[in-house]
């Protein structure tokens, strides 16, 4: 059955299945603990760089008898700290770009959704007017069949 939670584990799943292939070699790996389905908080960061996942809107169109196109957009947060100013460039839109590079190539989230695609992305120097974290928010637009089963 697919509804909101099957897609935003999908994009979870997709992410930690392909974001390591995308890498630079010098940046670290990211494991389980550092893709979340939560709000950011700079001041529980687990690890120096977390990938949170927050739903934002869904829009649905015309219910039918057993299923209706959805689209669930999703806020992507990529965060970055603990390290120099500097080096926390580099290491933000490494992550960033290995981040959009995995939804670009998985747009179906490994069939999990009909097309998944990033619509927007806001970069942030400075996150809770904190210079030394740096963060990327992505709106990813998963379109879908919910069903009702």
């Amino acid at each position: 059955m697919t509804n909101e939670l099957t897609v935003i584990e999908a994009l979870r799943d997709t992410i930690l299945g392909e974001i390591n292939n995308y890498l630079p070699e010098e940046l670290a790996g990211i494991t389980d603990k550092q893709v979340v389905i939560d709000f950011p908080d700079v001041d529980q960061m687990a690890k120096g760089t977390m990938i949170y996942i927050q739903p934002n809107y869904a829009e649905y169109e015309a219910l039918a008898t057993t299923n209706d196109r959805s689209v669930l957009t999703l806020s992507v947060f990529l965060l970055c700290k603990r390290d120099q100013r500097s080096n926390l460039t580099l290491k933000m839109y490494g992550y960033f770009n290995a981040l959009f590079e995995c939804i670009r190539r998985s747009m179906d989230l490994d069939g999990a959704v009909d097309f998944a695609s990033i619509t927007n992305v806001e970069f942030y120097p400075a996150v809770e007017a904190n210079r030394n974290v740096m963060g990327a928010e992505l709106s990813v637009a998963c379109e879908y069949t919910k069903d009702f089963e």
